[in-house]
C-alpha cells in the first residue's frame, strides 16, 4: 500500500521524534534515523518510555540489517566508520518493507489483520496514549477533542509504546482468544519494558548510542544475540491472531519487540480514531538476565525457593529513591554477570554495561569515552492496570568507571553512596531523637524530611563528583572530596533541625534510662559524623 493508496509506511514516513544538537525536536523515518544518527541527539517522544521503546526496535532492525556484530572485531568497525553502514540498512529495509505498513490491510505494522471482539467493538485512544490516565483524563492537558483523532505518526509512536509498556489490567476479548471469557481478555501482566528497570547507555550522538547498544555474538556468556528463531515479528508469518502461552525469549531482538498486545488501529493515514486492544504473548520475569541487556538484576530469594533453582528478577525503578543511590548494582566491577561456579550474587550488572566493559578491556572504547545512562520505567499502580508514575533520569559517567577491572574505582564509587546514606542516617536519628526527647514516639517521621532534604542537597553533587572519576584518580583523595562535600551539606539542614527544637525538647525526658535532649542528640550526631566521615575529619587534624 502506497501513500496514495491511505498507507504510512514507517521506513519512509517521519514519525520518530529526535532531538537536534540544537535543541530542535523534528520527526524523521526509520531510515532517515539511521542516515542522520551522527547528527541526531537522541529519540523523544510525548513520553519517555517512546524514546526507549523505539531505541530498542532500532536496535533490532540494525541488528538484523547486518546480521551482527559478529564480534569486537566487527563492532569496532562499524565504531570507526563514522556512519551507519547505509548500504546494508537500506537492503534489508527492501526485504522487509511489506511488514512496515501501519494501515497494510493484511500485515500491518506491530498489529494484527482482523483482530476483533465479538461485538466489534472499537476502544478510545485513551487505552493506548500513556499520558491520559485510563478512567482519570482530567489529569491531562490534553482536550477531549485531542483523543477524538491523532496523527498517523502519533499513533505509530503510542503503538511501539503500547507493546512495551502497557499496563496490566482487562482487555478486549478477542474473537479466537482461548483465554477470553464473556468478552473479556483477563490481565497476563504489564508490556515486557514495563517490567524491567530501564538502563540504555548514551553516546555523543545517536549513531553511539545504538552502536553501544549493539551487542556482539561473541557475547554468549550474558546475552544472545541471533539465532534462527531470535527475530522481530516483522519477520514473522501472520496469518491472522495468534496467541502464545509462555512463549520463551528467543533472544533479545525478540524481547526488544516483544508482543505483549494484539492490536488494531482503527483509521489511515489521515488519522487514528480507536483501536482495538486484547492480550498478547505473555511472559514472566524470571530468569531473563541471559537475554535482556537492558536493566540491573537482583536475586530473589523467595523466588529461587519457589522454582527451586537461582532466580534473578529485573531491578525496577523506585520513582522515590535517587537512581544514583543504586549504582552498585549498576557496575560490572561491583555486580558482574558471570555466575558460574559461584554462590549467586545479589545483583547482575545490565548486560548492556557488561558489553561496555568489554569493549573498554579490549580498547575498543576509550576509557575516558563518556556514557550517558538513560534510565528509564514506570512504576504502576494497583494491579499494575494503570500507569502511576514514569521514571526517567540521566547518571553520567566514564567507561573507565563501568570497566569490570575498574574495581576500586567501582568501590570508591559505592562507598561515597554509602556515606551518603550513612550520614542521611544520622541525620534522621537526629530529629528523631529530639522529637522523643520532646514526648514523642520513635520512628515518628520527623526525621524523614531532614533526610529527604539532605538526599537532595546531594544530588547535583554526587552526579558532578561521579562524572570527574577516571581511571587515573587517586580513589582516597576523591572520597575525601566527597566526604567533605556531605559534611558541608548536612550541617544548614542539621541547624534548621536543632533551631526548630522546642523547650520540651532541651529539657528532655528520660528514655531507656538514659537523659536525652538536643544537646545530648546533638553530641550523638557529631559522634556519628566523624565516625562515618573518617576521611573528612583527618584532612582537618592533617590541616591544624
Amino acid at each position: 500500500m502506497t501513500a496514495d493508496d491511505g498507507g504510512f509506511n514507517l521506513l519512509d514516513e517521519p514519525w520518530i521524534v529526535v532531538l537536534t544538537p540544537h535543541g530542535d525536536e523534528k520527526q524523521v523515518s526509520v531510515l532517515e534515523v539511521f542516515e542522520k544518527a551522527p547528527d541526531l541527539v537522541t529519540i523523544g517522544g510525548e513520553v519517555p518510555t517512546q524514546g526507549f521503546a523505539i531505541t530498542r526496535l532500532l536496535l533490532a532492525f540494525l541488528h538484523r540489517a547486518i546480521d551482527g556484530p559478529e564480534d569486537g572485531d566487527d563492532w569496532e568497525e562499524l565504531w570507526r566508520a563514522g556512519s551507519l553502514p547505509m548500504e546494508e540498512i537500506t537492503t534489508y529495509a527492501g526485504r522487509v518493507r511489506h511488514r512496515f505498513d501501519l494501515f497494510d490491510a493484511t500485515q500491518p505494522f506491530f498489529q494484527v489483520p482482523g483482530l476483533r471482539s465479538a461485538k466489534d467493538e472499537v476502544s478510545g485512544l485513551e487505552k493506548i496514549v500513556a499520558d491520559v490516565p485510563n478512567g482519570a483524563p482530567y489529569f491531562t492537558t490534553r482536550s477531549a477533542a485531542s483523543l477524538e483523532r491523532i496523527e498517523a505518526a502519533e499513533a505509530a509512536r503510542w503503538l511501539v509504546n503500547t507493546q512495551a509498556f502497557d499496563p496490566s489490567g482487562i482487555k478486549t476479548g478477542a474473537v479466537d482468544d482461548p483465554k477470553a471469557k464473556g468478552g473479556k481478555g483477563y490481565p497476563i501482566g504489564p508490556g515486557w519494558s514495563g517490567q524491567i528497570g530501564g538502563v540504555l547507555p548514551e553516546g555523543r550522538n545517536l549513531r553511539e548510542t545504538l552502536l553501544l547498544n549493539l551487542i556482539g555474538r561473541e557475547a554468549s556468556d550474558y546475552v544472545r544475540i541471533g539465532g534462527r528463531d531470535d527475530v522481530p515479528p516483522w519477520e514473522r508469518d501472520v496469518d491472522g491472531p495468534t496467541w502464545d502461552e509462555d512463549r520463551p525469549p528467543a533472544g533479545a531482538i525478540d524481547l526488544y519487540t516483544w508482543q505483549t498486545r494484539r492490536i488494531r488501529l482503527v483509521g489511515d493515514r489521515r488519522g487514528v480514531t480507536g483501536v482495538v486492544l486484547a492480550n498478547g504473548d505473555k511472559i514472566q520475569p524470571h530468569n531473563r538476565n541471559p537475554v535482556e541487556p537492558h536493566t540491573t538484576w537482583r536475586h530473589s530469594e523467595p523466588q529461587s525457593k519457589k522454582f527451586k533453582q537461582v532466580v534473578y528478577m529485573p531491578r525496577v525503578h523506585d520513582p522515590s529513591r535517587s537512581v544514583w543511590r543504586g549504582l552498585g548494582a549498576m557496575l560490572p566491577s561491583l555486580s558482574g554477570r558471570r555466575t558460574s561456579g559461584q554462590e549467586p550474587r545479589p545483583s547482575l550488572a545490565p548486560g548492556v554495561l557488561q558489553w561496555i566493559s568489554d569493549l573498554v578491556r579490549r580498547d575498543s572504547l576509550p576509557e575516558d569515552y563518556p556514557v550517558r545512562n538513560r534510565i528509564v520505567g514506570v512504576e504502576y499502580g494497583p494491579q499494575s492496570a494503570t500507569f502511576a508514575e514514569i521514571v526517567d533520569d540521566v547518571l553520567a559517567m566514564t567507561a573507565a568507571l563501568i570497566n569490570e577491572e575498574s574495581v576500586e574505582l567501582g568501590r570508591t564509587a559505592e562507598g561515597a553512596v554509602q556515606d551518603a546514606e550513612n550520614v542521611a542516617y544520622a541525620v534522621w536519628t537526629l530529629a528523631d531523637n529530639i522529637a522523643q526527647a520532646a514526648g514523642a514516639e520513635r520512628g515518628s517521621g520527623a526525621g524523614d524530611r531532614p533526610r529527604e532534604a539532605l538526599y537532595a542537597a546531594l544530588e547535583t553533587p554526587y552526579r558532578r563528583w561521579l562524572g570527574e572519576l577516571r581511571s587515573g584518580t587517586d580513589a582516597q583523595q576523591a572520597r575525601t572530596s566527597w566526604q567533605l562535600t556531605v559534611r558541608d551539606a548536612c550541617w544548614p539542614i542539621v541547624n534548621e533541625v536543632l533551631e526548630s527544637a522546642g523547650p520540651a525538647a532541651w529539657r528532655g525526658r528520660t528514655i531507656n534510662s538514659r537523659l536525652v535532649n538536643v544537646s545530648v542528640a546533638e553530641a550523638w550526631f557529631r559522634a556519628s559524623l566523624r565516625k562515618h566521615l573518617a576521611l573528612a575529619f583527618a584532612t582537618d587534624e592533617e590541616t591544624q
